[in-house]
């Protein structure tokens, strides 16, 4: 299972950023927007092999950041949702039609996507804070996830193709090392049973 969740580690970003490369007009499409909301499925599951190590230091701040992951990774789904959607029926990808219907339902909108979906790259900051904190992982490591995780909004917010794949691979950077440093965490545990 760790090794699972090691390679989830990699898997989940992997996806994820491949995602602006089906942008349509600054819109993820029916593509983009699968590809969003599957990349969160292995990232989450990576995410709580890393949240079970936090949590033998620092068990409260580990649940309220295990909390805080989960409602971000319903705001990403939400928002991945909602460019799958645009595409399959055609809304938005000219204009901002679908972003002006949400206003039509300014309660639903805020629950689905405008408070939850910032959350992720807040996650993502909190977790790196975590690390650094517990000094679980590098300091670069650290630094890379924090960056990616204050950048992370600014790639999607501008839909820049050029700072999406920028920020992107701040964030398959550092997991990748996370991922081979919780991979071989598992042959050294496996060695000493």
């Amino acid at each position: 299972m760790q090794r699972l969740q090691a390679a989830a580690l990699v898997a989940g970003p992997v996806i994820f950023a491949t995602s602006p490369f089906f942008w349509t007009n600054g819109h993820y499409g029916v593509n983009g927007g699968m590809l969003i909301a599957l990349s969160m499925v292995p990232w989450v599951y990576g995410l709580i092999g890393e949240y079970e190590r936090l949590r033998e230091r620092t068990p409260t701040a580990a649940g309220l950041w295990l909390l805080l992951l989960l409602i971000g990774m319903f705001g990403t789904i939400g928002f991945g949702m909602q460019g799958f959607f645009e595409g399959v029926f055609g809304v938005g990808l000219d204009d901002r039609t679908a972003l002006g219907r949400l206003g039509e339902y300014p309660p639903q909108s805020v629950v689905m996507l405008w408070l939850p979906g910032p959350t992720f790259p807040l996650s993502l900051l909190v977790f790196g804070l975590l690390l650094a904190w517990t000094r679980m992982a590098p300091r670069w490591v650290v630094v890379l996830i924090c960056l990616a995780a204050i950048a992370f909004p600014v790639g999607r917010v501008l839909r820049l193709e050029w700072i999406a794949y920028v920020v992107d691979l701040l964030v398959i950077v550092p997991f990748s090392q996370l991922a081979w440093r919780a991979w071989h965490r598992t042959e050294s545990v496996a060695t000493t049973v």
